[in-house]
């Protein structure tokens, strides 16, 4: 069985649904952040590569996950290819 959505992720991803855009949230060493928030799919991918590409690498040995939320309030955790399972 798959882990949960942290509950402070989900506290965290409620204030943004009322804003109806495309997200990142990591939840990073017990906290969540907000890396992503753009209004278009097609800004959110173009962002989501340059993320990807300069900050992901960085955050490799650390313990994150990833969530995205899509604007119908959707929430999906991403893994990536390199990532090793814990």
């Amino acid at each position: 069985m798959a882990n949960p959505v942290p509950k402070n992720v989900l506290k965290y991803i409620e204030g943004l649904r009322r804003h109806e855009t495309f997200c990142l949230v990591i939840h990073l060493d017990g906290f969540p952040y907000l890396e992503i928030n753009t209004r278009k799919q097609a800004d959110f991918m173009t962002d989501l590569a340059k993320w990807k590409k300069h900050t992901q690498p960085t955050l490799r040995r650390s313990d994150v996950r990833y969530f995205t939320l899509a604007p119908t309030g959707e929430i999906k955790e991403l893994t990536f290819a390199h990532d090793e399972p814990r």
